[in-house]
C-alpha cells in the first residue's frame, strides 16, 4: 500500500520527537556531571559533520558561509541558550516537567510577534497566550514545593527557544530548512569550541554508551525532522510537537519511576490547548490571505 507524502511527514515527525525526548532523557541520566554547554557542543559538532556533506553536496560550497550573517549568528545563540538550559534544568525537575515547559515557547512567539515580526494578532490569539500563561504558573507550583530553580531555568530556556523560532520567522526566506539547520550547528560550534578547555570533563567509563546514544539519536532525530517538512507542510506538522512531551513521559516513568503530578498535567494541558489553537487560528488566517 502506497503511503502519501503528508503521512509519511507525520510518520518522521512522530519518531524525530520521540528520538529526542529518549535523548533528553539519556541527558538526564547523566546526572549533571558533564557541563550543558558541553553536551550542546556534543549535539552540534555531530551535526556539523553530518550536515556539512549533504548541504555541500546539494547546493554547492558557496552556500556554506551564513548570510546575513549577524541574524545568523544571534538565531544560533539564542538556540544555544535555550538548550543549555533545557538541559541544565534537567538536573532539577523530571523529564516531563521540563518538556512541558518548553512548549511555552511557541506561545511566546505569538506574544512577541507584535512587536519582533510585525505581525497583527486579534483577540482571540491574545486570550490564548494568557491562557498559555496560565498553564505555566501552574507548573511553576502554586504551593512553592519542589526545586523550583529547576522550573525557572526550564523557563529560561523556553524563552531562548521562543526567540529561536522568531529568528528562524525572519530568516524562513533565506535559505533552505537543512541550510539553515546546517547554520545554527556551525555557528554554535565556532563560539563553543574555545570554551571546551572550561567546560571538558575527562567521559566516566560508564558514560561512554551514554554519549554514544545521545549524539547518534540527535543527529538521527534531526535528519528525521528534516525529511518531515519534506513530505509535509509545517501547519500539518505543528500538532504533532506533543509527541515529545507523551515520549517523556513515557520514558521517564520507564526509566525513572516518575509520573506527571496534577499541576505538571494540568499546565501542560493548557499549554498545549493553546498552542493548538494558535496553530489553527494562523493556519486559518493564511487560508483566508491565500
Amino acid at each position: 500500500m502506497k503511503i502519501n507524502t503528508p503521512v509519511l511527514g507525520i510518520i518522521f515527525m512522530c519518531c524525530a520527537l520521540s528520538l529526542n525526548a529518549v535523548k533528553d532523557g539519556l541527558a538526564k541520566l547523566l546526572d549533571g556531571y558533564y557541563s550543558p554547554l558541553f553536551l550542546v557542543w556534543l549535539h552540534l559538532i555531530f551535526s556539523c559533520l553530518i550536515l556539512i556533506p549533504i548541504v555541500w553536496t546539494k547546493y554547492g560550497k558557496s552556500i556554506l558561509f551564513p548570510r546575513p550573517i549577524l541574524l545568523q549568528v544571534v538565531r544560533s545563540m539564542v538556540f544555544v541558550i535555550g538548550i543549555s538550559f533545557f538541559y541544565w534544568s534537567l538536573e532539577y525537575i523530571p523529564l516531563a516537567d521540563t518538556t512541558s515547559m518548553i512548549f511555552i515557547a511557541p506561545i511566546l512567539v505569538t506574544a512577541l510577534s507584535p512587536w519582533l515580526l510585525n505581525e497583527k494578532t486579534d483577540f482571540q490569539r491574545v486570550l490564548a497566550v494568557v491562557f498559555g500563561f496560565a498553564g505555566v504558573l501552574i507548573i511553576l507550583r502554586p504551593e512553592f514545593s519542589g526545586e523550583r530553580i529547576g522550573y525557572f531555568l526550564a523557563l529560561t530556556g523556553a524563552l531562548g527557544i521562543g526567540l529561536f523560532y522568531i529568528a528562524n520567522r525572519k530568516l524562513a526566506k533565506s535559505q533552505p530548512q537543512l541550510v539553515a539547520v546546517m547554520y545554527t550547528a556551525i555557528i554554535g560550534t565556532i563560539v563553543l569550541t574555545p570554551l571546551l578547555p572550561y567546560l571538558f570533563k575527562e567521559p566516566r567509563v560508564q558514560d561512554s554508551i551514554i554519549l554514544l546514544s545521545f549524539v547518534s539519536l540527535a543527529t538521527i532525530g534531526q535528519i528525521l525532522m528534516i525529511s518531515a517538512f519534506s513530505f509535509a507542510q509545517a501547519s500539518v506538522l505543528a500538532p504533532f510537537q506533543y509527541m515529545q512531551l507523551l515520549s517523556a513521559i513515557v520514558f521517564g516513568l520507564l526509566v525513572f519511576d516518575a509520573f506527571p503530578d496534577i499541576y505538571t498535567l494540568t499546565g501542560a494541558s493548557m499549554l498545549i490547548t493553546a498552542g493548538l489553537f494558535i496553530t489553527y487560528r494562523e493556519n486559518k488566517i493564511r487560508v483566508g490571505i491565500n
